[in-house]
């Protein structure tokens, strides 16, 4: 998969490289930190609202919600991801969040003129988000993010402000469809070096009724001058199980791959666990995904 080569890749060109990019690591945030068992845009567990501010969930009758996440690649690719968010519902139904998530790439060894190893070379991104989402109308929430974002590749570090803006129109009368769209690392006038990302998502219902359904959708994540990842997926609810699947397809440089993801969600009491899956491409070995959520009243 592209995002993984991308990462050594980044370092390695040094940071001549990295001159264009404001902010290292940027790519970093293409892995689907949170979001592998369901699409970027309507993505609710854990609960953070990190890719669309308008998802970020605390039910009705609960006033917080804590949630952490786990991402990591097979050893050869060595990167991981972590995440954990906690969300506060005040009376109003406004919803405020606040998330830290991390991402790096481990191991990656500095030489010079010989193979003998002089340490590692650091390269990850740390990004912080405060987040508030409500619903406006019946059937159309709306969440605003503030992010920041900062990214290390060996010995150039740099920052930056973000804000994005998500929407989630959910239970429409027609089977129960939900549309959903929001920006992602959106800095006004630098589109170009911040490479932001728009991200959307739809699905309905073509079966069964809440707590036992089927639902189909399609999705899509497209990073401004980079790649493009779409595809379909199917959710089944089947009373306190969820079962995940997608098909997805990336072009980027001329270049396309198709990757299945898969998982599945356990409902207990107020906790939700889930275990996710992203098979690899062209040659490069899957990623695993662990969420957990708590709802506290």
């Amino acid at each position: 998969m592209r995002r993984m080569l991308w990462c050594g890749l980044a370092v390695l060109l040094g940071t001549r490289g990295l001159g264009a990019q404001t902010v290292p690591a940027r790519d970093l945030w293409e892995f689907p930190l949170g979001a592998v068992l369901e699409p970027a845009a309507l993505a609710s567990e854990p609960g953070s609202g990190l890719w669309n501010p308008a998802a970020l969930r605390v039910p009705a009758g609960a006033r917080w919600n804590l949630g952490v996440a786990s991402l990591t690649t097979s050893a050869d690719q060595a990167v991981d991801g972590q995440l954990i968010a906690l969300g506060y519902r005040r009376e109003s139904g406004v919803i405020i969040g606040v998330t830290i998530a991390r991402a790096a790439v481990p191991g990656i060894l500095r030489t010079e003129t010989d193979p003998q190893s002089l340490g590692d070379v650091p390269y990850n991104s740390l990004l912080a988000s405060v987040t508030a989402a409500r619903e406006l109308l019946p059937h159309l929430s709306a969440g605003f993010a503030v992010r920041y974002r900062e990214g290390r590749a060996d010995r150039l570090l740099n920052h930056a402000i973000a804000a994005d803006l998500g929407f989630v129109l959910h239970d429409l009368p027609f089977r129960d469809a939900r549309i959903s769209v929001s920006s992602f690392l959106w800095r006004p006038g630098r589109e170009i070096s911040d490479r932001p990302a728009v991200l959307a998502a739809a699905d309905l219902r073509l079966m069964g009724t809440a707590l036992r359904e089927t639902r189909l959708g399609m999705s899509y994540n497209g990073v401004n001058r980079g790649a493009r990842e779409y595809g379909p997926f199917v959710a089944w609810r089947i009373a306190r199980v969820d079962l995940r699947g997608a098909w997805l397809r990336t072009t980027s440089a001329g270049g396309a791959v198709t990757r299945l993801r898969s998982g599945i969600a356990l409902h207990y009491n107020r906790f939700v666990v889930g275990v996710a899956r992203e098979e690899g491409a062209s040659g490069l070995g899957p990623l695993y995904q662990f969420t957990l959520s708590s709802l506290i009243k």
